[in-house]
């Protein structure tokens, strides 16, 4: 119903009783769906007046909110995060160097000056920093991209601004803008060897992870000589 747009963002559910009817299932399994969906952040109750759909809720959060909610509660690792982030990236950088329109790239470049001009303010750069890396993903002209990045990069994010400070913001900047002149240019390999490079200097915070990320890669290189 809310896919459909039967039930828009905004708009309030029907009674129980009445919706379990409707649906044709009891009201304790509507019950338990209601609050999973709260979980998820796609319902929100307010106390005496209803249950709504998020006001704020839009076609991306009907995936990347269940998916947000299934990493918490499995108690994914922030190494699986890491990997999964590293994998999709890379891959996505190069579309993004071969489709993004003129209009796409520019908007990537917007989000590397908004880091420049803030380089002095921790929780500034880390919102533009993920702007940056949001921006590529919508570039590459495959919104499914953007549904599977979404909920992992909310989780990575959360305590991004507090580790900015462990990195050297000349260093970050300038390796953004490496990734920033590959798109530019429509160098798509030379874009996927700017963003592996990036993201395994910020995996470097993470000493533990870093050495689980390198023995992954290592183990899939392994692997390929075989072949």
């Amino acid at each position: 119903m809310i896919q459909s747009g039967e039930l828009p963002p905004g708009s309030k559910l029907k009674p129980e009783r009445e919706l379990a009817k409707s649906l044709d299932v009891s009201r304790s399994s509507l019950r338990q769906a209601v609050k999973a969906m709260e979980s998820m952040g796609v319902l929100s109750s307010r106390v005496g007046v209803g249950t709504f759909v998020r006001s704020d809720l839009d076609s991306a959060d009907l995936l990347a909110q269940p998916m947000e909610f299934a990493v918490r509660t499995s108690n994914i690792s922030r190494a699986k995060l890491l990997e999964a982030r590293q994998f999709l990236e890379v891959e996505v950088v190069g579309l993004t160097a071969a489709r993004a329109s003129d209009e796409s790239i520019a908007r990537i470049g917007l989000q590397l000056e908004r880091m420049k001009a803030a380089s002095g303010n921790l929780h500034a750069m880390a919102d533009a920093d993920y702007g940056f890396h949001l921006a590529i993903i919508r570039a590459c002209r495959n919104e499914v991209f953007e549904l599977i990045y979404s909920p992992i990069s909310k989780l990575l994010w959360e305590d991004f601004s507090e580790r900015m400070h462990l990195f050297d913001p000349v260093q970050i900047i300038a390796l953004h803008e490496s990734i920033y002149q590959c798109i530019e240019k429509r160098d798509a390999a030379a874009a996927q060897l700017a963003m592996k490079r990036h993201l395994e200097v910020g995996y470097s915070t993470y000493p533990a992870i870093a050495s689980v990320i390198t023995a992954a890669a290592a183990g899939r290189a392994h692997n390929q000589e075989g072949i």
